[in-house]
């Protein structure tokens, strides 16, 4: 063997043997790391629509999301639309304040009855609009499970616009792509 060839075989046996042989730390049991991360908060979220025309969750952390079950109240929270900081940050409410916005249930569906002209806006305001209400809606009814096995995209919303004879059935994520 040629010496060079000879230094990088022996080179390589010493790097072998290094990786074979461990750092040194010795193996221990189970160890119990805690609770895990929920995938929800607790709190109500809702969801407005941000300068750049997406729509932003944002936590209520002082209202219990189980104080909130009827769609009617989470509504009216969309009516009121953010607090001072969010509208400084840019978000919007796209609901109109002529307050004939409805709601009923029917086990994890609701049907949403938009007022008349309140999808007037153009498409991408419109998309918003039924995005504001189902993310919003679908989020509190989820969260309201007290069991925890109920996710947001369990729960299907149908928009209905009065006056016009097209419903549609959302779920949050069609909303957030």
């Amino acid at each position: 063997m040629r010496p060079t060839t000879r230094r990088a075989s022996l080179a390589l046996t010493a790097l072998a043997a290094v990786l074979l042989t461990g750092c040194g730390v010795r193996p221990t049991g189970v160890l119990d790391g805690g609770e895990a991360a929920g995938g929800l908060t607790k709190g109500l979220r809702l969801y407005f629509v941000s300068q750049a025309g997406r729509l932003e969750g944002v936590a209520r952390p002082g209202i219990p999301a189980s104080r909130v079950t009827d769609p009617k109240a989470v509504i009216k929270y969309l009516l009121v639309g953010p607090v001072d900081s969010e509208r400084d940050a840019g978000l919007t409410t796209l609901l109109g304040d002529d307050g004939s916005y409805d709601a009923t249930v029917d086990g994890d569906r609701v049907t949403v009855h938009i007022p008349a002209g309140a999808l007037l806006g153009s498409p991408v305001e419109n998309r918003n609009l039924k995005g504001q209400l189902v993310c919003s809606i679908a989020r509190a009814r989820a969260m309201a499970d007290t069991s925890g096995t109920t996710q947001t995209d369990d729960i299907r919303i149908t928009l209905r616009p009065r006056g016009d004879t097209r419903p549609g059935t959302y779920v949050c994520s069609d909303f957030l792509k």
